[in-house]
């Protein structure tokens, strides 16, 4: 069985809920985002900036346990704020308002077709979070004059089993988990090499989700974020493991990958229902 949401009059269908597992300050903190959600703008901004100074914890929905929806509004880390913020944001322009609302959004968003079928089922390189979403009408790929192609080689869970503990405990999944890099490796992307940033900073919008690529072997990308534009300049809004909370960057986005050998550029995404 599906459950039917509807968003701005455009139909999403979404599984019924799976198993969710969270702690009883996570509905004290989604009760308070209802509050000063209620008391400003409702823009994607808006929304991410409720988790500012929120602290930054790294690999929070990796164990060796059955996989399950899990929410964490307490800690972030890169991905896990930007999968949170567009969730709160989706809840909110569709007019919905329960916690149930906010956690089927977020299993639409983090899972391969919205389903969660074991630790596979999710979206673990944002490559393929990008291609899944962008399937689901979540997110749109915006054209940016004087971007470049981009084609993922992904490798590094399939080669650092290790280091993520599902992985570790099931070596079948650690083998399977080679056919879905070799599919995310089919894909291609534009993308803005940071060099060319400056010239391209001026098609990007606030609250523009964007993975910054690397050159890390056989990663896609090393960090995600939103936009915000202040003063005309694009800035990093993002769970920071250098501040170890969630902040806007004090170097322009520029700046900020500029000043980063392994960062190579970005890729830019924009929600569909960003009104």
């Amino acid at each position: 069985m599906r459950k039917l949401l509807i968003f701005s009059g455009i139909f999403f269908t979404f599984p019924l809920l799976a198993q969710v597992k969270y702690l009883p300050e996570d509905i004290e903190i989604f009760e308070r985002f209802l509050k000063y959600s209620s008391q400003g703008d409702q823009s994607m901004i808006h929304t991410a900036r409720f988790f500012m100074d929120t602290p930054y914890v790294g690999k929070t929905l990796e164990d060796d346990s059955e996989e399950q929806l899990r929410i964490n509004l307490r800690e972030l880390d890169c991905v896990t704020f930007v999968e949170n913020v567009v969730a709160l944001y989706l809840m909110l322009q569709g007019d919905k308002h329960t916690f149930s609302d906010f956690c089927r959004i977020l299993q639409q968003i983090r899972y391969r077709d919205g389903i969660i079928d074991g630790y596979l089922s999710r979206l673990h390189y944002f490559s393929d979070w990008l291609d899944n979403n962008r399937q689901k009408e979540i997110v749109s790929l915006p054209a940016i004059q004087g971007c470049s192609s981009f084609s993922p080689e992904t490798s590094f869970m399939s080669t650092h089993c290790d280091a993520y503990p599902a992985l570790k405990t099931n070596p079948e999944w650690c083998r399977q988990i080679v056919d879905i890099e070799k599919n995310i490796n089919q894909l291609n992307f534009c993308y803005i090499p940071k060099e060319q940033l400056i010239n391209c900073e001026k098609y990007l919008q606030p609250g523009d989700i964007i993975g910054i690529t690397t050159h890390v072997k056989g990663l896609d990308v090393s960090h995600t974020g939103l936009v915000l534009v202040q003063n005309g300049k694009a800035y990093l809004l993002h769970a920071s493991s250098e501040m170890k909370k969630v902040v806007v960057s004090d170097e322009t986005l520029h700046d900020y990958l500029a000043n980063r050998k392994n960062h190579s550029g970005i890729l830019v995404s924009r929600l569909i229902l960003d009104l």
